[in-house]
């Protein structure tokens, strides 16, 4: 196959061509995404300038776009009612909370505990201040169950292992730890009583590592007490 100098600059301009869409297309997509981010960074905020003087569930569409100085229609494009936008926030909550686990070596349990305690805190009391500042949450309600699913997940990847090689469920053994754990920190969170979160974080880390380096020992003893009680029923 012969090709002449004119194919190949013809080659070069179609694929210039082509990659100027490319580029163009993406730009346009990327200022797109900014301009997304930036109207619901400001629904986000005049929802919660509006929350300061009123309870949400007065709170009109027309009077939160008005606020956030945009139309009705670009709110209904991202959202469908005032309460999608605290739902969006939880479940960035929760992201986030998901992003700081995978950042962990969970090979380490006391580490990954003491960072973990330390990281929910500053998701709940930094990061997302505002929203736990205006919004009623029930420490022990749904997002709390969310966020607690969440480290459940990463209980039952460090127990898995260790489980199946005694026959047991990972899942209903990191129940045990994960509840105590989040339980532990609600209590303190709620009560701290001068107890540094240094403290508690290294409490919390020292009690997972506790249950985790024994539950080798304690499923085997479970294990071998069924086998006991078997025996003597036959």
């Amino acid at each position: 196959m012969n090709i002449s100098v004119c194919d190949i600059f013809f080659y070069k301009i179609t694929f210039l061509k082509g990659w100027d869409h490319v580029m163009i297309e993406s730009t346009f997509r990327h200022d797109s995404d900014k301009r997304v981010i930036r109207t619901k960074k400001a629904i986000k905020e005049a929802l919660f300038r509006i929350m300061e003087e009123k309870d949400i569930s007065s709170i009109s569409i027309s009077e939160l776009t008005q606020e956030a100085n945009v139309n009705r229609r670009t709110f209904y494009t991202h959202y469908r009612n005032i309460t999608d936008i605290l739902d969006e926030i939880e479940s960035n909550l929760v992201e986030a909370l998901g992003k700081l686990i995978q950042e962990m070596d969970l090979r380490a349990s006391w580490q990954s505990a003491y960072d973990l305690f330390i990281g929910l805190d500053s998701l709940i009391t930094v990061e997302f201040d505002y929203y736990f500042h205006f919004v009623r949450v029930d420490m022990r309600g749904m997002l709390m169950s969310r966020l607690k699913n969440v480290i459940k997940g990463m209980t039952d990847l460090l127990l898995d292992h260790l489980c199946k090689k005694h026959g047991e469920n990972a899942a209903v053994v990191s129940t045990f730890i994960v509840g105590g754990f989040f339980n532990m920190y609600l209590e303190w969170h709620n009560h701290p009583d001068g107890l540094e979160i240094e403290q508690a974080a290294d409490l919390a880390g020292r009690m997972v590592e506790l249950c985790i380096d024994n539950i080798g020992i304690t499923l085997a003893r479970t294990n071998e007490d069924n086998e006991i009680k078997l025996m003597e029923r036959a």
